[in-house]
């Protein structure tokens, strides 16, 4: 019983969306926070099924739920709650739902992404604010906004009640805030800022699909090729943010290759010689387990991460 007490109490105090995720900065990547509250979510409903939890947990459950709808929308990964969460799609959005009943803004959104009945759906036009960014001088604020559509917009022309938003529209708020950023780049640095921002626009574009199946399985023969296929993005990168969003790409699919030849019981280099690359195998088995250790250590919960790492380094010496 205590210990129940004590679980309980630890998820209220470090399991709260506040603390997991930061939907304005994308610098941060998508991969951990997302996974994270994948991690948490389970593990608060664990306790609710149980009957262990108290009420603020149900209400902890409810807001988890509802972050992981905003997340996936947020970066456009497929989100499928019976294959992640074990909880039915039904349910899990009656989870979704009573949190948002709590919070107008949260509602809002939720209603923007959904049904849209308080929105002029499909219309460009019609345009919630998000939030506002500051460059910390005060020289300039950055306005967000996701239309009738569902696509994400920005402006820096804000004034009182007055908004003159860009026409520009994106399907994922990272693209929206690279694309402030290349829009108004200062003057003064525009030669050396410029081909970085719009280099980075590019190789976003680049990591979308990746990122939409994030949590997909990958079949058995394709693995190997989604590797090499995302090596070659990182090596074509010329951005910082292009180069970090496909390291942890990279990261992600040499986990997976890890998992998957446990999950066979073959050695590493084994399913790699599958895919005819014998001589790649003996040179790259040791970095892709190298690299599946740091997705891990990057990338997923720590509550999770203990039992991966031990899954990793059951998969070679």
């Amino acid at each position: 019983m205590n210990e129940t007490i004590g679980c309980d109490a630890w998820h209220l105090t470090h399991s709260q969306p506040s603390l997991l995720v930061d939907y304005f900065d994308p610098g941060r990547g998508f991969p951990g926070q997302i996974n994270s509250l994948v991690s948490r979510f389970q593990a608060v409903q664990a306790m609710c099924v149980a009957g262990e939890g108290s009420f603020s947990l149900t209400e902890l459950r409810n807001e988890l739920a509802f972050h992981l709808i905003r997340m996936s929308r947020w970066w456009l990964v497929d989100f499928c709650p019976p294959g992640l969460t074990g909880v039915r799609a039904p349910l899990f959005m009656s989870y979704v739902k009573a949190h948002a009943a709590r919070s107008v803004e949260d509602e809002a959104l939720l209603d923007l992404f959904t049904v849209q009945q308080h929105m002029r759906a499909g219309d460009p036009g019609h345009i919630m604010v998000l939030g506002r960014e500051s460059d910390g001088g005060g020289a300039r604020s950055i306005v967000y906004g996701l239309d009738g559509r569902k696509a994400f917009r920005f402006t820096t022309r804000a004034t009182g009640a007055v908004i003159d938003w860009s026409r520009q529209a994106y399907p994922d708020f990272a693209g929206a805030w690279l694309g402030a950023r290349a829009y108004h780049c200062p003057a003064e640095t525009v030669r050396v800022d410029l081909r970085e921002h719009l280099a980075a626009e590019r190789e976003h574009g680049w990591a979308r699909i990746w990122h939409r199946r994030h949590f997909h399985r990958a079949s058995e023969n394709t693995l190997v090729r989604h590797y090499l296929d995302a090596m070659s993005r990182l090596v074509a990168c010329q951005s910082r943010f292009g180069r970090a969003e496909f390291e942890s790409i990279v990261n992600a699919v040499a986990f997976k290759m890890v998992r998957q030849a446990v999950e066979r019981r073959i050695p590493l280099a084994g399913l790699l010689e599958e895919d005819g690359s014998r001589d790649m195998s003996r040179r790259v088995a040791d970095c892709i387990r190298q690299r599946a250790f740091r997705y891990v250590g990057q990338s997923i919960d720590s509550l999770q991460r203990p039992k991966l790492e031990a899954l990793i380094a059951r998969s070679g010496p």
